[in-house]
């Protein structure tokens, strides 16, 4: 109750400083003119056809001369628009001449005048008898170079013109100047109705165009403009008073004109309005009304220079009003207005009569003031009595629902009627109590949650140091963290990072030290601790499933030599598509080999990681019950603390791929005897019922002492355990079988196609089938287009070599070999001399165990969109729009899994995305999602 009564008092006090602030316009009004800008900007309903702004701007100024310009510019282009052809309704001359023109010329002859006639009346000279034509001929050089005269002659032709003055606005001390009596009868009448408490705007002096001007029958009006309290430009004052009479504006002027009237068919009423005839035009309390202001540019804008040059159509000033002014920069008056940064006072004066000539202005209604009194007053009572009492929910909710609705209303209203309501005082008070009300029960509450952290404080680190006791150190240090960092708390953590050394997990240890240096850096020895932790990532990283952050153990730089299983770690030897590749060394029997891990993505959840995990052991099952001279060796596999390793033969020497390029062909002889080994292997390997599915040359060892080696396994299929599904497909694109595409169950037949390629390749430099600008299309080749026989490309290979090739490619599994072993004995063929039986697939009827493939209902997305011939780009696109393809295509690139010692390391980021990668292709959804 006490804290309720609090913030009522203090919602009190706000609402008096918000009151006094709307009374005195001061302090939020600075918002509230803001928001007047913004909300007047969107509205444009000014009809500005019927005006024509002349500029004399930036190209007439450069193409005339600089300004001032002699005034017989102004004449000529005046009396260009008295023409029939381009006479206007009327002119305003929105340029003070308050001075005659200084010209030394017309001064001359005045002078030469002067001396002749006081000459003949001394009678130092003899009279002529010509001396009236030299009279005549003075005075009329004298009138040749009167440019006042010209531009007065031009001014009271037939279009009515109207010339501004200007008014001082300054205190008045004493009697005031009498106006001329030419200029006093421009003077509005003002009504006897006026209210008393009214305060105009009354001037001390004024600013006159030159008699010659003034007598010339034009009229003129006041060009005065004032700023607000922000320096923009927002009102326009139709009326200023001097000596008790009221002179209208510049544009009020031009628009009496326009109408045929005079400012004596005016009738003011100070502060009210004034009428025109039947239009009546509501003035704020000083006299002025807001003007509505149009778009920048929404006037028809023509350069000074063109229009007296003739390069606008005269017809453009037929009947309008024409308004001409300076635009340029530095001549000029500009003004800040809610529409434009840098207006002009011409841009201004258009404006103003725009207003004036179709009643479009910004007002203030009568019963604005009670209104916004009205509603500041029930926002405090809201304020000091209910907001208070609410919860914070419901206050936020209803206090963003009060103050969205102000300001809606105040912006329609003034965008959408032009009426000005101020709703930003409301809407401050509204705001500004809100967050008193939320301050104060914050400060309130903050003792209570102080003890109540206390507690959890302590619950925080009991758990920790269960959790620690446990061995469950990666759940003791989120508790820990939750737990202010003091002198207790960093003995707790730092034996926290002992525990985590201790079990090798050197990257959190790093991780503990570094929460601990950023609180206290100098305590115990954390800068030691913490170099040793990033001596020992420098030797090598291992990736903990699921943890690619923190799931690292130290290879190099810790105290004792890092272990995996029994096999101790000496260094990486590069990054693979299952993961990393490091050499290792086994003490008991003191072999080197080389240690193959997981590697995880971050973020890789528990059902795709078990998955992958059961992949990677599918391999080590594959290829360690394999024993041949030509299948690299696995002697080991297991899980040390989550991490997957595999443990195999390490092999010296380089992949067959350094050969694949037509600059580093092997001789034939050479090729046909380690496709003839390679095939070996595979037919040993497809006997005990394995598929190695990524046959190329980069799977194929040639190891330095001559040997060969088929290696990575990684994607390899066990046929009795049928892990790998109808409708899935993994090879590199290159050289997948047709089968393997379609996402078929695959058997022995697809490696045969695969190390046809393989032999393909390496013996021509070129690949069978190029592809083109996607995988589509070169899944698309592979299952529908043939290939140019090898024999074409290098005329060295003999049409035998031809044979074996085009039945190892078949696209029809029941016509290539049934067996990698015969393949390898036609090849054996080759190599003694012997010719070859012709393609005839006799063995396709003889009953093989794994002959036959498996034809299930292949996914529709496969015949679809990949064995069918590819689209253009614009097809694709749409394509792809309309229908997204289900395959989406990741790759993985694929590294034998015995890297040649002093291998350059290679970073991740290389293992990007393109055909010539492995691919492991899901179809119609994989287990990650992907479709």
């Amino acid at each position: 109750m006490k804290k309720n009564l609090t913030l009522s008092v203090l919602s009190f006090l706000l609402l008096a400083a918000v009151f006094i602030s709307y009374l005195n316009k001061t302090g939020i009004e600075g918002f509230e003119l803001k928001f007047y800008d913004m909300a007047t900007s969107l509205r444009d309903k000014s009809d500005a056809r019927n005006i024509i702004l002349i500029a004399i701007d930036e190209e007439s100024v450069a193409k005339m001369g600089r300004w001032p310009w002699s005034r017989d510019k102004i004449a000529a282009l005046l009396s260009y628009l008295n023409s029939p052809s381009s006479k206007p309704a009327v002119i305003g001359l929105n340029i003070l001449f308050s001075e005659p023109e200084n010209d030394k010329t017309a001064k001359l002859i005045e002078e030469i005048r002067n001396i002749y006639v006081k000459a003949l009346s001394d009678k130092e000279i003899k009279e002529l008898k010509k001396e009236s034509s030299l009279m005549s001929f003075l005075q009329k050089a004298e009138l040749d170079n009167d440019n006042d005269s010209k531009l007065a002659l031009s001014l009271s032709s037939s279009v009515p013109a109207v010339l501004p003055m200007f008014f001082n606005i300054e205190e008045i001390n004493g009697k005031v100047k009498e106006e001329p009596a030419s200029f006093k009868k421009m003077a509005a009448t003002v009504s006897g109705n006026s209210a008393p408490d009214r305060d105009p705007i009354e001037a001390s002096s004024f600013i006159l165009p030159i008699e010659t001007l003034i007598s010339s029958g034009s009229a003129v009006g006041h060009a005065n403009v004032f700023n607000d309290q922000d320096g923009a430009v927002r009102k326009h004052y139709p009326f200023i008073f001097y000596n008790n009479s009221a002179y209208p504006s510049f544009p009020l002027a031009v628009a009496l004109t326009y109408s045929s009237s005079t400012a004596q068919d005016i009738i003011l009423r100070t502060g009210e309005n004034f009428s025109l005839g039947k239009k009546q035009i509501p003035l704020d309390y000083d006299g002025s009304f807001y003007v509505a202001y149009a778009n920048p540019k929404k006037f028809r804008t023509v350069s000074f220079y063109d229009a007296i040059n003739d390069k606008v159509a005269p017809e453009t000033f037929k009947d309008k009003i024409v308004l001409i002014g300076l635009t340029a920069q530095g001549l000029g008056s500009f003004y800040v207005t809610p529409t434009a940064k840098n207006m002009s006072n011409l841009e201004y004066a258009a404006n103003s009569l725009e207003n004036i000539l179709n009643g479009n202005y910004i007002q203030i209604p009568q019963w604005a003031p009670m209104a916004e009194v009205s509603s500041i007053l029930i926002i405090g009572l809201f304020s000091i009595f209910i907001l208070p009492r609410l919860k914070a929910g419901t206050a936020a909710l209803i206090s963003a629902s009060i103050f969205s609705a102000l300001l809606l209303f105040s912006g329609y209203m003034l965008s959408a009627k032009g009426e000005w309501i101020r709703m930003t005082y409301p809407s401050f008070l509204l705001a500004a109590s809100y967050m008193l009300v939320i301050t104060r029960k914050f400060f309130f509450t903050e003792k209570k949650k102080e003890l109540i952290e206390e507690s959890a404080i302590e619950t925080n680190k009991l758990l920790g140091l269960s959790f620690q006791g446990q061995g469950m150190l990666d759940l003791a240090f989120e508790k820990f963290q939750l737990c202010p960092v003091n002198d207790q708390m960093k003995g707790l953590l730092y034996n926290l990072g002992l525990d985590f050394e201790r079990k090798r997990q050197f990257n959190k240890a790093q991780a503990v030290y570094e929460y601990i240096s950023e609180k206290d850096p100098k305590y115990k020895d954390l800068s030691q601790k913490i170099e040793s932790m990033k001596k020992a990532s420098q030797g090598g990283l291992i990736s903990t499933p699921g943890k690619a952050k923190e799931g690292t153990i130290l290879v190099e730089g810790a105290s004792a030599v890092p272990t995996l299983g029994r096999y101790e770690i000496t260094k990486e030897l590069g990054k693979g598509a299952m993961g990393i590749v490091y050499l290792g060394k086994d003490p008991k029997i003191n072999r080197t080999v080389a240690i193959k891990t997981m590697r995880f993505e971050e973020g890789m959840d528990e059902k795709e990681m078990k998955t992958l995990k059961e992949r990677f052991f599918r391999e080590a099952q594959a290829a360690g019950n394999l024993s041949h001279p030509n299948i690299v060796k696995i002697f080991d596999a297991g899980e040390d603390q989550d991490i997957a390793y595999m443990a195999m033969e390490l092999l010296k020497g380089e992949d067959l791929k350094k050969y694949a390029s037509p600059q580093s062909l092997l001789p034939k002889e050479k090729v046909l005897e380690y496709m003839k080994l390679a095939a070996d292997a595979l037919d040993y390997a497809h006997k005990n019922g394995v598929i190695h599915r990524d046959i190329k040359p980069a799977n194929i060892m040639l190891l330095e002492d001559g040997t060969l080696r088929v290696t990575d396994f990684g994607i390899a299929r066990i046929q009795e355990s049928s892990k790998t599904a109808t409708g899935t497909v993994m090879g590199t694109p290159y050289y997948m079988s047709p089968e393997q595409i379609a996402g078929k169950k695959v058997d022995g037949r697809a490696d045969i196609f695969s190390l046809g390629v393989t032999m393909y390749e390496l013996l021509t430099g070129e690949r069978p089938w190029k592809g083109g600008e996607s995988v589509a299309t070169l899944f698309y080749q592979i299952t529908n287009e043939n290939f140019e026989k090898p024999s074409v490309l290098k005329k060295e290979i003999s049409e035998e070599v031809d044979k074996v090739i085009e039945k190892a490619l078949k696209k029809n599994p029941q016509e290539r070999y049934q067996t990698a072993g015969e393949m390898a004995r036609d090849i054996e063929k080759i190599l003694k001399g012997e010719k070859i039986a012709e393609n005839t697939n006799n063995s396709a009827e003889k009953k093989d165990s794994h002959a036959a493939v498996e034809i299930k209902q292949e996914p529709k997305n496969i015949s679809e969109n990949l064995l069918t011939k590819p689209q253009t780009k614009e097809a694709q696109n749409k394509d792809k729009a309309q229908n997204p393809a289900p395959g989406n295509i990741k790759s993985e690139k694929q590294i034998p899994i015995s890297e040649t010692l002093g291998q350059k390391k290679q970073s991740a980021e290389n293992a990007g995305a393109d055909i010539e990668k492995t691919l492991p292709l899901i179809y119609p959804e994989d287990e990650r999602g992907n479709k």
